[in-house]
């Protein structure tokens, strides 16, 4: 017998405990010791943070009625699921190609690459490495595409692949009231560092790599080694600060690549790209991040990247952050949403674009749990905007089971105690709903341009052409 959601609103929120803060501890010489963490995650460790409880226990048969229950309305096909999607014909046109070339066994060498931009949903890449797993399996595994370079904040991991840094990199970009110049690359955050020796490695199966860099007036140079092999020098001087870019094209497989500084000097370093023929499905999130911050970004740096970078599908999965602002009301939103889309066409007009929508919360009042409806206006504004402006929109809200649906994942033990974020058997079935719906969309697609090119081939066979007289 599942639990009603009803009863479930009635709950009382767990209490918040406090912990005292770990005491400091001193760093032990060499690399080992330095490969998890960096000065900014080192202070961070010394703030007292509020920690949800478990919450209330449930009963564990009503708890797998639960996983029941949600698991099998996601699993189901939901009529119209994604809207406007006729706005992924690009994308579908790109993965029809590309399933056609390894479906005739033609040598593989390009990489159809999904870009997905949000918050921490996103950034913790537990949805996003699901996606990316499962789009993997049925089309190639194309590698994990961009990440950010080193270890830039407290808890970031890209799945399928290590990483590390020493501890004199500075991070700029994950707090936004300091962006400083905004030029933090594609991905919207930097390491930048003056001391010799300094050094970041990526552990990562690709076939081609690229390092992306700030080139800046009095540059220091860099040493990039793969596998401990001979060392490449990248200079990083420039008359005006622009882009950089590094290309290393390397047999495929599992690849360990270094990059260390080499003298008192200027150094920012915007992230890695590894890739190989076959599919992606990137991670770009930061924690506590707004889609208007895409906008912050020093933009010709970020342009660029991106039309390098040619993503056949940019995600935007942004909304939690701003459904808890004030600032934003639905019109605010619409025209500073509506921008955000009209740069990346203008950049990348050949990408398709996906917005997906905030998922549903809760919020504590007076001792127990309310569905939160300030999440509505976001939605409203992020779906009229998709409509009018050349996107396709996930109801991701919706999807998970409407208003009030969060009170039901977190005794299904699909969400955390904090009523916002979710576990990693939440964030799974998400995104294992989410590309259920796109193949779905890409199936239709590929009978609607069949039966177009049947009904185009049997006019040629009858005399009829699409030429004018």
């Amino acid at each position: 017998m599942a639990l009603t959601g009803a009863a479930l609103l009635s709950a009382a929120p767990a209490k918040k405990k406090h912990h005292a803060p770990a005491p400091h501890q001193s760093t032990v010489k060499g690399r080992q010791s330095e490969r998890t963490t960096t000065g900014k995650a080192t202070r961070s460790h010394r703030r007292t943070r509020a920690r949800y409880s478990a919450g209330p226990r449930i009963d564990p048969a009503h708890k797998a009625a639960l996983v029941e229950e949600i698991g099998t309305r996601l699993k189901e096909p939901a009529a119209k699921a994604i809207a406007y999607a006729s706005a992924l014909d690009g994308f579908y046109a790109q993965l029809a190609s590309h399933e056609s070339s390894v479906n005739a066994s033609e040598l593989q060498t390009g990489t159809v690459r999904v870009l997905q931009f949000g918050d921490s949903h996103t950034a913790a890449d537990m949805f996003t490495g699901e996606a990316r797993r499962v789009f993997q399996e049925q089309f190639g595994n194309g590698g994990i595409g961009y990440s950010y370079a080193g270890h830039p904040f407290a808890g970031y991991r890209i799945l399928g692949s290590g990483r590390s840094q020493s501890l004199g990199w500075k991070t700029q970009g994950n707090k936004f009231q300091q962006l400083g110049d905004g030029q933090t690359g594609m991905g919207g955050i930097s390491i930048s560092t003056e001391r010799a020796g300094e050094w970041v490695t990526l552990d990562a199966s690709c076939a081609t790599l690229e390092l992306q860099y700030l080139e800046q007036p009095g540059g220091g140079s860099l040493r990039f080694a793969d596998n401990g092999g001979d060392p490449v020098e990248i200079q990083t001087d420039a008359q005006v600060a622009g882009p950089g870019t590094y290309s290393y094209f390397c047999p495929a497989g599992d690849h360990h690549f270094e990059v260390t500084t080499e003298q008192r000097a200027p150094v920012t370093l915007l992230g890695w790209v590894a890739t190989q023929p076959g599919v992606t499905w990137e991670s770009i999130g930061i924690n506590g991040a707004e889609a208007p911050l895409i906008l912050k970004w020093d933009q010709p740096l970020f342009s660029r990247y991106l039309k390098d970078n040619s993503p056949a599908l940019i995600v935007l999965a942004y909304g939690t952050n701003e459904a808890a602002s004030s600032y934003w009301d639905e019109e605010t939103y619409s025209q500073s949403f509506a921008s955000i889309v009209d740069t990346l066409h203008q950049y990348v007009p050949e990408s398709s674009i996906l917005v997906v929508g905030p998922a549903d919360r809760s919020v504590a009042q007076h001792r127990a749990w309310h569905p939160y409806a300030g999440t509505d206006r976001i939605v409203q504004a992020q779906r009229a905007v998709c409509r009018t402006h050349g996107c396709a929109y996930w109801d991701q809200r919706e999807r998970m089971g409407g208003l009030g649906a969060m009170q039901l994942w977190v005794y299904a033990g699909w969400a955390q105690p904090d009523h916002t974020h979710f576990t990693g058997e939440g964030y799974r079935a998400l995104a294992d709903a989410l590309l259920a719906d796109l193949m779905t969309g890409y199936h239709a697609y590929k009978e609607q341009n069949a039966a177009g090119s049947e009904t185009t081939a049997q006019g040629a066979a009858d005399g009829v052409t699409g030429s004018n007289p």
